[in-house]
């Protein structure tokens, strides 16, 4: 499969370093300096973003599964420099706005983390500022979101839904009061 980030994908630390010995700190480092002089050499510096200094990691049962549904569904965009493709499973950013999310594997021996799949209910919700509630709604339940709350207009302002993907994490999709 031919990929654009080929020459940074091939640069990745993770992709360096052997499953069965710790971590090199400074073959991470000397990797991490590639990186970032590929992307300056490539052009694309300005396009990555910074990540949040607070962001949630979901777990599936499914990744590659959940990442291809959250894009197609939900308009997320993978930050495709950071994929992590392992043993273990596949870690995945995914970016809404100036909000980022970490999806991988669930299992006990992935830090214990479970999909909702697993635990027969949600244990938390994902609150997304969307500009156009209505036309995210629709797109998400033509990709095969389950709609929980139809769109509605909130007393304080806001117009929002919620959803559940296709493992059962709750999202909450919201046109904040202040813009517009």
């Amino acid at each position: 499969m031919s990929d654009e980030l080929d020459p940074l994908r091939r640069l990745r630390p993770d992709l360096l370093l052997p499953d069965d010995e710790p971590a090199d700190p400074a073959l991470i480092d000397s990797a991490r300096a590639a990186l970032r002089d590929a992307g300056v050499a490539l052009g694309n510096a300005s396009e990555v973003r910074p990540t949040p200094d607070l962001y949630p990691r979901l777990a599936y049962r499914d990744e590659l599964a959940a990442l291809e549904f959250l894009v197609r569904a939900f308009g997320f965009r993978e930050r495709r420099e950071a994929r992590m493709e392992h043993a273990m499973g596949t870690l995945a950013w995914l970016e809404v706005g100036d909000g980022v999310v970490m999806i991988g594997r669930s299992g006990a021996e992935r830090h214990d983390l479970h999909s909702p799949a697993d635990l027969g209910g949600t244990t938390a919700m994902l609150n997304v500022s969307v500009p156009d509630v209505d036309a995210h709604c629709a797109r998400a339940a033509a990709e095969g979101a389950r709609v929980v709350t139809p769109v509605e207009d909130m007393f304080w302002g806001e117009r929002r839904y919620e959803a559940l993907d296709l493992e059962g994490h709750r999202w909450h999709f919201a046109r904040r009061a202040v813009d517009g």
